[in-house]
């Protein structure tokens, strides 16, 4: 008789289904976003938002009141998102691309992710199988930085160097996004861990 898995592996298999059903949903909507765009369909249309790619700095100065006292404040070092109007096509196809790139690497992590959630869910938990997963896992990440931080630098480059506002200044630092390379570390040393559980597993088996 099969042992009923916990219902925390049971949600995160269904809760990864759910992610991997919205993503399936988001790629029809960027490949259709792709032809559109080739088609030359969305002329005079695209109204693009998208993160810009460095912090900035607010040079108005505000004020503060707090127990009847007034100070004066100002913003920075922050987050922005860019409203580009009528946004032409040459930088259209460019985000197009992005996207689709984005959404792969998403799609084939998450699709790793549910493999390996399915085989513990199984109770297959030390396995060769699960061990190339979480490597695989650990490589996409590292892919995905690379990918994120390389355009986060072009965009840099040829977005915010050539942009100009009023009360804004752009800073030259751009968001490295380090948190995903020490999510790939984590899932490399897990794979080192499963790698010694199954090599105890084994020991244990040939001792019985």
């Amino acid at each position: 008789m099969n042992k009923k898995p916990p219902f925390s592996i049971r949600l995160i298999y269904w809760f990864t289904n759910f992610i991997l059903g919205m993503l399936v949903l988001v790629s029809v909507g960027v490949i259709v976003f792709n032809i559109m765009v080739a088609t030359d369909s969305l002329r005079g249309n695209m109204q693009l938002h998208t993160e810009f790619p460095a912090k900035v700095d607010i040079l108005d100065k505000g004020v503060l009141i707090l127990n009847g006292v007034e100070m004066q404040v100002e913003l920075v070092e922050a987050s922005a998102r860019i409203h580009i109007f009528d946004t032409p096509a040459f930088i259209t196809g460019r985000i197009g691309l992005v996207l689709l790139v984005v959404v792969a690497l998403m799609g084939y992590m998450v699709w790793k992710f549910r493999k390996f959630i399915v085989n513990v869910k199984n109770g297959d938990v030390f396995s060769e199988t699960n061990i190339r997963l979480l490597k695989h896992l650990a490589y996409g990440l590292v892919a995905f930085w690379v990918f994120i931080v390389a355009y986060m630098h072009a965009a840099y480059y040829y977005l915010a160097r050539n942009v100009e506002f009023a009360h804004v200044r752009v800073r030259s630092d751009v968001p490295e996004y380090g948190y995903l390379l020490g999510a790939a570390l984590f899932l490399w040393v897990l794979a080192h861990i499963f790698t010694t559980g199954l090599e105890l597993q084994r020991d244990k088996d040939l001792t019985v």
